[in-house]
């Protein structure tokens, strides 16, 4: 295993790839089965389409027009979705080779489940990854591909099947984690190998005057369907390690059926809402859902009422959401880029675009203010900001408000009471959002470059007193927060606002005041500037070398930087500036990189002078770690042991060495606030004992 601290580093830098190319790829398949569910038809449509439908989204109007099958004359240019779901699977195939290859013994084998050397059990890996794909293909491919009920149920029964293996083969983590990685590799793989090629071929057969062959359609189609029901039981796989109450129980397995079940009569339950089915139709759904959670919840042994459980929905629920807001203004944005002009556009349009996806064509116009003729029926983007916040704020309220103590509070830094710790939060949440709009409103609004010095210095400041006052990872997530009510409140109180008044000028055919655009505008600028970052905090609780630096508010000020010069890479490398032309934010990544590097590199490691026994390290763990990392806690507020992790025995000391030696004894993030009060010289007791095995 290499270093911890670089195996630590690889692990945020994929991890954070794989988070923004997630979000695009699902979040982009989440904006077209809305759209295509919002599609309406009307007189004097051209030839082959199939509905329309108008849009706001940052201050510009689009209309969107979907052909059933494609238009009499093909563009030359299409934009494909492709490259989001090749680089989720890449990025997330690497994540998996750093946590659980490269660290096999911790994460990935449980001696307890079957003792298997590193390279048996990457071996099964790797076997069962292609091996699932290829049964899938098969089962889709056999004639049980052309009867849905049939097929569904045949990859249902594979999937359990697959979870039955790794219950009986790894760890409880590693297991469910596999179960994702096998799903998510049929996902795209579907797109790779099938939905792609499909479409290529359908599209060079229109280009050529033919008819395509209408299987190639089909199941296109048939493979987007499947994608489209494991997108949630999927993510839910992806967060499953938070949750030892899944991974650790009896049967495991079973949870995870229930998982898919349940996540797959979800997405129906939504996907025909949207449609516009009506309820008595889908009702059914409904017991299917409660019946697999309360299954869920009964074999898991959880009480009731369990913080654990709803910290597990809450967290599915604000991915979800987060996703479906993010990943629609990643949409955009490079839809944006992708716009071009043409002969004959209608005036006021500033571009267009044919865009191909699920088998389906789309053909987008933007208008720089708005069409001459207004519809009554305009699709808002505003829920998925909305459900973000809310979500994301119930979070902070189950884990860091009613478990404070553990969480949120840090004697070591500021010996505060539950009550003052989330006054100062929920204060600080108000304030910044307050300072943040004067700011805005000021004659500095005015001014781009100074303006956003200011808002940068502002969330240094933040940064300075979150970790002046909260624990690390306390801290962190509140820097996230704050940056996240910015980004939400500025959709639900400038974004929308001012886009309702310019739609409700246009209706009475009034000219709207410009400033409500560009007000809108700055806004959504500020908000595709501080997405990256802001997804950086919600993920460092993952990291105590971030959370638990001595210059940690330093390091969020690397983050917020260098998080926004790489979206200004992006941005204007999609816009199709010259790479000439914006190099210079390399140099500065690679700088704030740099530095993030240095200022988290660990104190160099003390040793005890002096021999430390087997049972004298056991004796530490057990005393100081074991009430948390135990088969049955003793910390009245810790149910199960965090992430499955068990440190009772000398060989459970020996699996987990480094990652004890990474959290407790160079950067000091565990015991959580000292809590069971660990000295420096156990703690060089520790380091001594795993530096001599």
């Amino acid at each position: 295993m290499p270093d911890p601290f670089i195996a630590d580093w690889l692990n945020f830098l994929i991890r954070w790839g794989h988070m923004i190319a997630g979000i695009a790829w699902i979040g982009t398949s989440f904006y077209f089965v809305a759209l295509d569910f919002s599609l309406r038809s009307r007189d004097g449509l051209p030839a082959g389409v199939r509905g329309e439908a108008w849009e706001v989204h940052g201050g510009g109007f689009y209309h969107v027009q979907k052909y059933l099958s494609a238009p009499a004359s093909l563009p030359e240019h299409l934009t494909w979705f492709k490259w989001e779901a090749y680089l989720t699977w890449v990025t997330g195939f690497l994540l998996l080779a750093v946590v659980y290859y490269l660290d096999a013994s911790a994460n990935l084998i449980d001696p307890a489940v079957r003792d298997l050397p590193p390279w048996a059990a990457i071996a099964i890996s790797l076997l069962s990854i292609v091996m699932g794909w290829l049964i899938y293909d098969g089962l889709c491919r056999s004639p049980l591909g052309r009867h849905s009920g049939a097929l569904a149920a045949s990859v249902f029964l594979l999937i359990l099947a697959a979870a039955f293996l790794f219950t009986h083969v790894f760890s409880g983590r590693g297991a469910f984690i596999h179960v994702g990685v096998i799903a998510g590799t049929m996902m795209a793989a579907n797109v790779f190998m099938v939905i792609i090629p499909n479409q290529r071929k359908i599209t060079a057969a229109l280009m050529r005057g033919e008819t395509p062959d209408p299987a190639l359609g089909a199941i296109g189609k048939q493979r987007s369907l499947h994608n489209t029901y494991l997108t949630l039981p999927v993510l839910l796989m992806m967060i499953s390690n938070h949750f030892a109450m899944l991974t650790d129980a009896p049967n495991a397995w079973l949870l995870v059926g229930l998982i898919f079940v349940g996540g797959a009569a979800l997405r129906h339950f939504l996907v025909r809402h949207e449609v516009g089915d009506p309820l008595s139709g889908i009702a059914w759904t409904l017991p299917v859902i409660f019946g697999a959670l309360g299954l869920a919840w009964w074999l898991s042994g959880s009480p009731l009422v369990s913080l654990d459980w709803a910290n597990l929905l809450i967290r599915w629920g604000h991915m979800i959401a987060g996703i479906a807001w993010i990943g629609t203004s990643f949409y955009f944005i490079a839809l944006d880029f992708s716009l071009r002009k043409a002969p004959g556009l209608p005036p006021g349009v500033a571009g267009e675009a044919w865009e191909v996806h699920g088998g389906g064509f789309y053909h987008v116009r933007k208008y720089l203010t708005a069409p001459e003729k207004l519809p009554q029926h305009l699709i808002w983007f505003k829920w998925e900001a909305y459900l973000t916040w809310v979500t994301g704020f119930l979070l902070l309220v189950v884990l860091y408000y009613v478990q404070a103590e553990t969480y949120l509070i840090d004697p070591a830094v500021m010996p505060l009471t539950r009550w003052q710790a989330i006054g100062l939060s929920v204060a600080s949440l108000v304030a910044g959002w307050v300072l943040y709009t004067a700011l805005c409103r000021s004659p500095l609004g005015r001014r781009t470059g100074l303006l956003a010095a200011c808002l940068f210095a502002m969330l240094l400041a933040f940064s300075w007193f979150y970790t002046s006052v909260f624990s690390g990872r306390g801290a962190f997530i509140h820097i996230g927060a704050l940056i996240g009510t910015l980004m939400a409140a500025n959709v639900f109180m400038v974004i929308i606002p001012n886009q309702r008044k310019i739609t409700a000028a246009l209706l009475k055919g009034e000219r709207p005041d410009p400033a409500l655009g560009a007000t809108g505008k700055q806004r959504s600028l500020h908000n595709t500037y501080l997405t990256l970052p802001v997804l950086v905090m919600m993920i460092s609780n993952h990291f105590p070398m971030m959370t638990d630096s001595p210059h940690a508010w330093t390091l969020a000020g690397l983050i917020i930087l260098g998080g926004g010069l790489a979206r200004h890479f992006l941005v204007r490398t999609e816009v199709g500036d010259r790479q000439a032309d914006i190099a210079w934010t390399l140099p500065l990544i690679g700088a704030t990189l740099a530095l993030a590097l240095i200022i988290t590199e660990p104190a160099r490691l003390v040793l005890y002078q002096g021999e430390v026994t087997d049972e004298a390290a056991l004796s530490i763990v057990q005393q100081r770690c074991a009430t948390c990392h135990a088969a049955n806690p003793t910390d009245a507020s810790i149910r199960v042991a965090p992430k499955g992790v068990h440190l009772e025995t000398l060989a459970d000391l020996r699996r987990y060495a480094a990652q004890i030696e990474v959290q407790a004894v160079r950067n000091k993030a565990m015991p959580l606030g000292n809590r069971t009060g660990i000295t420096d010289e156990e703690r060089a007791k520790l380091g001594t004992w795993i530096a001599r095995q």
